[in-house]
């Protein structure tokens, strides 16, 4: 270009107004922090999907699930109502539980009427699992945090004679731009009121994928000597009996209301018209028109 000539696009400016100037030199401004926001923002949830992953090792298993083919971080799950299915040989995919408000969202019975056909298992409070794969998503509706899980130990497979270790997944969600603005401890908070790292138990598994030998029992301290305690008090000896009073006499012409009133209901009653018959234990008493008249 000759010296003292113009661009185009500096003529073009030149004959531009002041006021056009400043929009357009504000417009480009403008488009340089959009651009900017958006590499932070990204930045932002990379920086905490990277803290989470961090935290929660995801554990590599063989193409079966029977192995584990790299360690990761046990989870114990804090709350029951997972649904999960046995793994297989071919790929299945595994039934998603969504998570709202720190709860696990029920699904409608449609839903669990398939699962269950299809031979699902609910997991409890206390279950243990690995995470096999950590996602995050963005959709008009929100962010999306999505675990994959694997039950630790192998379960009984509804109507077949094995067992088997079953998966799942767990979606977090949450309200678009959560994960870009939400420190990685608020985030963790988040999952651990569903499922938190197992502390209570040793993370080293073995190469088969079961748990690791519990420590052999510690012996108990040694019983302080302690001298026997006192023999206890004899006991009193009962009350001597109250002296029998003398037997009941019946007399001759007594009525039939005065051997009851001395010897009590009889064990027995004769009636023969005038005369009646009292059978006690050890003697009868025989009245004649209500009088005594014999006693055997």
């Amino acid at each position: 270009m000759p010296r003292g000539s113009i661009s185009s696009q500096q003529a073009e400016e030149n004959i531009l107004l002041p006021s056009e100037k400043y929009v357009r030199h504000h417009l480009k401004a403008l488009c340089f922090l959009s651009i900017l926001l958006g590499s932070l923002n990204a930045w932002a949830s990379s920086g905490v999907v990277a803290a989470i992953e961090k935290k929660y090792v995801v554990t590599e298993v063989s193409a079966n699930h029977d192995q584990i083919t790299k360690d990761g971080t046990m989870m114990s799950l804090k709350c029951a109502g997972i649904y999960s299915l046995p793994t297989a040989g071919i790929v299945t995919t595994p039934p998603d539980n969504a998570v709202s408000d720190g709860k696990i969202k029920s699904p409608n019975m449609m839903v669990k009427y398939t699962l269950e056909s299809l031979g699902a298992h609910v997991l409890q409070t206390g279950d243990k699992v690995y995470i096999t794969k950590i996602e995050d998503k963005a959709d008009p509706k929100g962010d999306l945090l999505k675990f994959s899980i694997l039950t630790v130990d192998a379960l009984p497979v509804k109507g077949k004679d094995e067992q088997k270790k079953y998966s799942a997944t767990v979606s977090f969600r949450f309200k678009k731009g959560y994960l870009d603005e939400t420190p990685p401890d608020d985030v963790e908070q988040a999952i651990e009121a569903i499922m938190a790292p197992d502390s209570g138990a040793d993370q080293t598994q073995n190469a088969s994928g079961g748990a690791a030998a519990p420590p052999p029992p510690q012996p108990s301290p040694a019983r302080q000597a302690t001298a026997p305690p006192p023999p206890p008090p004899p006991a009193a000896p009962p009350p001597p009996a109250a002296p029998a009073g003398p037997p009941p006499t019946i007399s001759i012409g007594e009525s039939s209301t005065q051997v009851l009133q001395a010897l009590g209901m009889p064990q027995q009653m004769i009636d023969l018209g005038k005369k009646k018959t009292y059978v006690y234990k050890n003697m009868k008493v025989i009245f004649v028109d209500d009088k005594v008249s014999d006693v055997q």
